[in-house]
């Protein structure tokens, strides 16, 4: 009768343990889904491109100087709008 009783709880930390690993699985499933919908921490940075990297975004394929030359002066121009703007909100 004792071994009776012993393999009943050993059939019940058996199947205790089968269904502890059946919900970690399913709890790791359920955690690797709700990473998947996050969005990324860089998804709402915004992006400051420095002078430099617009010039040279832009300038890509130009063959003559004065068309480099006018591009650079239209990007400074246009920051020294975006800073002004900046400083009108303070």
């Amino acid at each position: 009768m004792s071994s009776h009783i012993s393999e009943g709880h050993r059939e019940e930390a058996l199947s205790s343990e089968s269904s502890l690993s059946r919900i970690q699985a399913s709890k790791q499933q359920l955690i690797n889904e709700t990473e998947k919908a996050r969005p990324s921490v860089h998804h709402f940075v915004g992006q400051n491109f420095s002078m430099e990297d617009s010039l040279k975004n832009s300038t890509v394929g130009l063959v003559k100087l004065e068309d480099f030359q006018l591009k650079r002066k239209e990007l400074e121009e246009a920051k020294a709008r975006e800073s002004a703007r900046t400083d009108e909100l303070k």
